[in-house]
């Protein structure tokens, strides 16, 4: 059993929380799409917890449900997944996805569903294609939002605030085409917001060229959703109405609109 009296650690918003929780995370984030199934050497590995901690903070995970052991190893337990479907962002998917699904048959492409947190977007949905060229994005996953044409959509219609928070310090960059300073993301925001839609031309991986409009709750952006496709095929152009139209139909969903009251009472509270 792990000593919860242990002294506490510092939280980013200021509160103390005892060591045991960080190293819950610490043992969580050690799964991933790529790693789903591990052993307790690989949680260790990855988590950078001894032996014995990462194997009694595994042991309390399993007797929670957050975790399950199987013969290959150990996995996250649906009880993460009952959790997971409780924030307010699970609604945005749920709200979008029949207008998602409808945008997918049409262009027969990868389609991309996106919101933004701090310098990343984190994808809600992720449609795939065989056409497509194979694309970074994963749901759940993050990405930073200066590489991706969701990403600039999204700073471009975010308040002055996010977006300065997003640009602020050395940015991430994926390929040689990523933008390399501030400024540059800046000009591009400018021109995101005068056009109403962004563009990625091989910045998030080689190859991939993406075509993205904000969902919009008054003049903010809630998400945002993008077309992927060989960057060779053109400028995505012949996308945007359809993508426009899909926007338009996603910002009247009530959970849109509540998303967006609850953001701004976050963000002015």
């Amino acid at each position: 059993m792990i000593d919860e009296s242990a002294p506490g650690v510092t939280t980013p918003s200021g509160a103390a929380a005892p060591s045991v929780l960080w190293k819950a995370f610490d043992v969580l984030n050690a799964f991933s799409h790529r790693h789903r199934v591990l052993t307790l050497a690989q949680v260790v590995r990855i988590s950078g917890l001894s032996k014995s901690t990462a194997h009694r903070v595994l042991s309390m995970l399993v007797d929670l449900g957050a975790v399950e052991q199987t013969r290959e190893g150990y996995r996250i337990g649906l009880r993460m997944f009952s959790l997971g479907a409780l924030p307010p962002e699970a609604a945005l998917r749920e709200a979008a996805l029949v207008h998602l699904e409808e945008l997918h048959r049409f262009t027969g492409q990868t389609l991309h569903f996106a919101i933004l947190r701090d310098a990343d977007v984190v994808y809600l949905e992720k449609l795939p294609s065989r056409r497509s060229v194979s694309t970074p994005a994963t749901v759940g996953d993050r990405l930073p939002a200066n590489c991706t044409a969701v990403g600039k959509a999204l700073l471009a219609f975010s308040d002055e605030k996010s977006a300065a928070y997003a640009l602020d310090g050395p940015l991430r960059r994926r390929t040689a085409h990523s933008l390399n300073t501030p400024d540059e993301v800046r000009r591009q925001l400018a021109s995101v917001k005068a056009a109403g839609y962004a563009t990625d031309r091989e910045e998030a991986a080689p190859g991939l060229a993406c075509v993205a409009v904000p969902v919009l709750v008054g003049d903010r952006a809630v998400a945002a959703l993008s077309v992927a496709f060989q960057s060779s095929a053109g400028s995505g152009e012949v996308l945007l109405n359809p993508l426009r139209q899909a926007a338009a139909a996603i910002s009247k969903a009530p959970a849109m609109r509540d998303f967006a009251a609850s953001a701004l009472t976050a963000t002015t509270g």
